[in-house]
């Protein structure tokens, strides 16, 4: 039996779709021509793109020297020391935009570039365009003028990602995204009078067929799985002194009697118990 005062929504998997939320934007700005623009040697605190828009220039990291061009995009790796010039003739014109976070590392992977590989062609004009509207936005400084510039970030991924077909790849099998449906469901839903046969029919599937792909990859029946993510609701709202009734009520169970004899089953005490405890 499950130990006591277990959470037990948290040992089960979640929905799955790629995340880019934890991402701070840390700066952004134009650079415009000037044939005696050189930074460097230097390594920034954050990772930072910057896109070409006109002229030239050369990016000098780990080694290796790397003429640009406008239509480029130039990637200055977080803490790796670097330098990058104008062409003195025909200076560069560039947006930039500096991140960091959790969730860096692997947007840089997606838009295919690295240390090792820091220049990549893209030639897109989506890429100026998206650049210019957070430079407009972003330095603002309001809440609508910083969605806005954010909206234009990720819309600056999205471009960015099109050019990687691997972008394109589906990441998780067919059965995956079928129980990934049916845990955002469940997760959206838990309050509501559903039950295994509502949760089969908004994935599409059968009820029979539903229940043996699910225990396959999570490892419960879903049955199972709804009535301890709702005790795992329940568990929270008790702990914030929600009364035993409320709770039955906000996490899907038609009497409290009920909620009682499946809370003490797979927490092994009773909700009133465990709300003082």
């Amino acid at each position: 039996m499950p130990a006591a005062n277990t959470e037990f929504c948290h040992s089960y998997p979640c929905y799955s779709l790629p995340s880019y939320a934890d991402v701070a934007l840390s700066d952004i700005g134009l650079q415009e021509r000037d044939g005696e623009h050189r930074q460097g040697p230097l390594a920034k605190t954050m990772h930072v793109l910057q896109y070409i828009t006109a002229g030239k220039g050369t990016l000098h990291v780990q080694g290796k020297t790397y003429a640009v061009q406008a239509g480029d995009l130039f990637y200055l790796p977080k803490n790796v020391v670097l330098t990058y010039a104008a062409d003195p003739a025909d200076p560069y014109t560039y947006y930039w935009v500096g991140f960091d976070g959790a969730s860096a590392a692997d947007i840089i992977g997606k838009i295919g570039v690295s240390a090792a590989a820091p220049v990549k062609r893209f030639d897109d004009a989506r890429i100026a365009e998206t650049c210019a509207q957070m430079v407009q936005h972003l330095p603002q400084n309001n809440s609508v003028s910083f969605a806005d510039g954010m909206s234009a970030f990720y819309r600056l991924l999205a471009v960015l990602f099109s050019h990687n077909k691997e972008n394109y790849s589906k990441s998780q099998d067919a059965s995956t995204e079928y129980v990934n449906k049916a845990l955002l469901f469940i997760r959206n839903r838990f309050a509501e009078d559903i039950n295994v046969t509502a949760v089969a029919e908004a994935v599409g599937l059968g009820r029979n067929h539903f229940s043996t792909l699910f225990h396959k990859h999570v490892g419960i029946a879903p049955v199972e799985y709804l009535m301890r993510y709702r005790i795992g609701q329940a568990q929270k709202m008790l702990k914030q002194g929600m009364s035993v009734t409320d709770t039955a009520i906000s996490c899907g169970f038609n009497s409290p009697a009920n909620f009682s004899v499946q809370f003490k089953r797979i927490t092994g005490t009773t909700p009133v118990k465990y709300k003082n405890g």
